[in-house]
């Protein structure tokens, strides 16, 4: 599995959050519809008119962009632990597999290569 770029993810997060808000705060500004997000922006501090919705949407943008920098940053540990488990298990498996042939010379690599068969499963 590839590792997630930290940046780029965090950025991702809070363009689609901070597009989300402008479109919802539009139609709540212009169309008088109930989104729901005046109530939000209140407690952020604006009112529902067009600087504050602007304003919403950055501090929309920060939020989700430190939430994404976050999951990135996780989802990445997690792999590295994963990806650490896994040779471990290989290294053990291709060990078992050496001593069960009697620990014949110069079998390094078909041993780790079926040990690799063995644990992922290909």
């Amino acid at each position: 599995m590839a590792k997630l770029d930290i940046r780029s993810f965090g950025l991702a997060w809070g363009i689609v959050a901070a597009g989300f808000i402008l479109i919802l705060g539009a139609l709540n500004l212009f169309f008088y519809w109930e989104t729901g997000l005046d109530k939000v922006m209140a407690v952020m501090g604006c009112k529902a008119t067009a600087f504050g919705l602007i304003l919403n949407a950055v501090w929309g943008f920060a939020y989700a962009f430190l939430f994404g920098c976050g999951i990135a940053w996780l989802y990445n540990r997690i792999l590295d632990e994963s990806k650490e488990d896994i040779n471990k298990r290989i290294k053990e498996t291709a060990l078992a597999i050496w001593e069960s042939k009697g620990r014949p010379e110069n079998t390094q690599a078909e041993d780790w290569k079926e040990a690799e068969r063995r644990v992922r499963g290909y």
